[in-house]
């Protein structure tokens, strides 16, 4: 089977160490495809998109705080992936700080369960302003977790990385799926805010149940970990990067496009609540986005894997226009499904092609540092995005939001059939045929 331009660098540095770690993985891949198949489960039951923006439109009715869950989540998913990074740096273990920051952000998730359980027991403009500082914590664990669990697979999964990350999308959508038509079931049956605060309690208990999973990952000190420099060395690589790396370079340009078109997501469902959908749609909705995500996922993974990741990304920005011009012209429940099939597989493809086209794009000593820089640089784009989408919407309306979005996405599309394939840049040493399985993180 192929390797990727990462691992083909990895075994030139150090062979010992990629054979040593070939011998872990059968069992390290297991583990992981089941922590992110049993994480997966549980977080559809607090997706920032449908779940958690249609319980704060619940309680406030504002546009604003809506597009403020999106806001928040970016930034703590974005912004601090750069001292994630910072934190893997010269440490010969990642397995440790994997699981220190898991466990962080598993109390983000109680924080988040246990402040919306006082609803209706302490004033709602206490409420809204403790839920945002709770889902806060939960959403930088997120961000921190990125790079460290990049880094970790890179070196552990030499093999079938695509494969990997193909299965934990599906197995781990089909489990979404399910969990969100539990949640609508629920948010449904019972009356507000009772629904939502068993959804999150349920994701609470079963993102618990994943951290045994990844305490059961094996893995060798690596043998070239250099001595961790300050914080500030870590951020001073930046400019280096962008001006040595061109690909790179122009890669971000076109994922700071497509970021941006993000703003109008997280207001499709409320658009729809506005109109012809029902408040328990919003979990429906939320099954068909992760079950899109999925299929979707599981399909563009392959297609990455043998196709490259330029095709993944053009797709992706491909979905994203169909998703915004679809909300545009929405006015019924199947419409709006067609909608979320469609931002399911963006939402993929953005998990897979920005981490992937960052390693394959990335020399060995840096893959924590590139996955970090990807992150961190994208993250004002998916930040403002949401936040001006809440400042505009009562002006020209979501559908005007959805256009805007729209037109972001076109220029993102344009930008990324301009991309140049990493399989195209073959690093010294290596052959065609060694060049091609990418690495990829969750």
């Amino acid at each position: 089977m192929a390797v990727g331009a990462d691992v083909a660098r990895l075994q030139a540095v150090a062979p010992g160490y990629t054979r040593a770690m070939a011998g872990y993985q059968r069992r390290n891949l297991t583990l992981l495809i089941l922590d992110g198949a049993t994480f997966a489960f549980a977080i559809s039951l607090l997706s920032e998109t449908t779940i958690v923006p249609a319980f704060v439109q619940g309680l406030s009715n504002s546009a604003v705080l809506v597009g403020l869950v999106g806001a928040i989540y970016a930034l703590g998913h974005y912004l601090p992936q750069l001292v994630g990074a910072h934190l893997v740096q010269g440490r010969p273990r990642r397995k440790p700080i994997v699981l220190a920051i898991v466990i962080s952000e598993r109390v983000g998730i109680l924080a988040i369960a246990v402040v919306a359980q006082l609803t209706g027991v302490i004033p709602t403009d206490v409420v809204l302003p403790l839920f945002f500082l709770a889902f806060c914590g939960y959403a930088i664990t997120t961000g921190l977790i990125g790079p460290v669990y990049g880094d970790f697979i890179a070196k552990a999964l030499t093999r079938g990385r695509g494969w990997y990350y193909a299965v934990s999308q599906l197995v781990g959508g089909v489990l979404g799926f399910t969990a969100a038509l539990v949640g609508e079931r629920i948010i449904r049956t019972l009356a507000f805010p009772d629904g939502n605060q068993i959804c999150f309690w349920i994701c609470f208990g079963l993102s618990f149940l994943s951290i045994f999973f990844l305490a059961g990952l094996k893995e060798e000190p690596y043998p070239l970990a250099e001595q961790r420099k300050p914080l500030r060395y870590t951020f001073q690589q930046i400019p280096g990067i962008l001006r040595g790396n061109r690909p790179y370079t122009r890669f971000l340009l076109t994922r700071a496009f497509l970021a941006l078109a993000t703003m109008g997501i997280g207001f499709v469902v409320v658009d729809g609540i506005d109109g012809p959908l029902r408040p328990s749609d919003a979990a429906l909705l939320a099954a068909v986005f992760v079950l899109s995500q999925a299929l979707l996922g599981f399909a563009l993974s392959l297609l990455g894997n043998y196709a490259g990741w330029k095709t993944v990304v053009v797709l992706g920005a491909v979905l994203l226009l169909a998703g915004m011009v679809g909300a545009f012209f929405a006015d019924g429940l199947f419409a709006y499904v067609l909608v979320f099939v469609a931002l399911g597989g963006a939402n993929a493809t953005t998990v897979i092609s920005d981490s992937n086209m960052s390693i394959e794009l990335a020399p060995t000593e840096s893959t924590s540092v590139y996955l970090g820089t990807t992150s961190t640089l994208l993250a004002p784009f998916f930040i403002a995005g949401p936040l001006l989408a809440g400042w505009v919407a009562p002006t020209i309306g979501y559908t005007g939001v959805f256009g805007v979005a729209g037109v972001c996405a076109a220029v993102g599309l344009v930008l990324a059939l301009l991309l140049t394939e990493p399989r195209r840049l073959v690093p010294a040493g290596a052959t065609i045929e060694t060049v091609g399985q990418p690495g990829m993180t969750p």
